[in-house]
């Protein structure tokens, strides 16, 4: 954080769980949220479909494919699963961690379209503060000024 302004942290916080809630629109399903208002930067709570228990997403999720899912507490246990998309993430790890979770549903009868989800991510992605170019290095800039690698005094 030190590094980065506070401001740009929360900004891709944001820009990553936009991106979460743009493959759970796509896979047909809802966040626990019931109202934007209420989302959450830090972790989208995904309700899976009645007669799939939201556990054994999570289960398959880390015994396959060595993907950490939160489970449903309390009220909601067994109901849903939480994708956290909070810390030192970017939007190509969200993005495989997306996959996983599509295997994982579909590993326990969640009728879902496979990449659907990804691929909505990553359009939203494509859009955001995620993909702008990366400004050039010292070196590079020097180079562009430089062809010939001297400074002329």
């Amino acid at each position: 954080i030190r590094d980065r302004r506070l401001h740009r942290v929360f900004e891709r916080h944001q820009v990553l769980a936009d991106g979460v809630r743009a493959a759970v629109k796509a896979w047909g399903l809802r966040l626990c949220a019931k109202e934007p208002k209420w989302y959450s930067n830090t972790v989208s709570a995904i309700m899976v479909p009645p007669g799939i228990d939201g556990a054994d997403v999570v289960d398959s999720a880390f015994r396959r494919y060595n993907l950490a899912l939160g489970a449903g507490l309390s009220k909601v246990a067994g109901k849903l699963f939480r994708f956290g998309h909070l810390g030192d993430l970017n939007d190509l790890m969200v993005l495989g961690a997306l996959a996983g979770a599509e295997m994982a549903m579909r590993d326990v009868g969640i009728d879902i379209a496979m990449g659907s989800g990804v691929a909505a991510a990553q359009a939203h992605f494509r859009k955001t503060i995620m993909a702008k170019e990366k400004p050039p290095t010292e070196e590079e800039r020097f180079a562009e000024t430089h062809p010939e690698g001297v400074v002329h005094a």
